[in-house]
């Protein structure tokens, strides 16, 4: 007959909880997550940003107002004619942004938009017209 006690090899061996086991997995799985969040990648969003504030002050340097030559022009002759006209200046200068982007308008007689925040990806272009200087700022929050 065969001795069936156990050897010392075979007392040596032994098995992982799988408490453990869970326990690595789901780590793993959170970590990979966050490092997938960590690690994608940024849109080239300042480029972009850049060129949009460029755009939108063309646009506003370039508006006609009739026979008194730009809407910026005009809404610079005096603080009355700017907050008559800033609800224009800044359609205007939103007309070519995306729904996500704002845009702020400064001028040496009044401001048309919303200022942004902190923290908020910023990009500004001047806007210039005969007597007037403007400050042309795009942001998204």
């Amino acid at each position: 007959m065969r001795d069936r006690r156990r050897t010392p090899r075979s007392q040596s061996r032994g098995q992982l909880s799988l408490t453990v086991v869970e326990g690595t997995v789901a780590t793993l799985f959170i970590l990979v997550v966050a490092a997938g969040f960590a690690l994608t990648p940024t849109p080239a969003v300042s480029a972009s940003l850049d060129q949009q504030a460029t755009d939108a002050a063309s646009m506003v340097a370039t508006v006609p107002a009739g026979e008194t030559g730009t809407l910026l022009e005009t809404a610079c002759t005096s603080p009355e004619e700017f907050d008559t006209r800033a609800t224009q200046l800044h359609s205007v200068a939103s007309s070519s942004l995306p729904d996500s982007a704002f845009v702020s308008i400064r001028t040496p007689v009044g401001t048309a938009g919303t200022p942004p925040p902190e923290r908020a990806r910023t990009a500004s272009a001047p806007a210039v017209v005969p007597g007037c200087t403007a400050t042309v700022e795009v942001w998204y929050p």
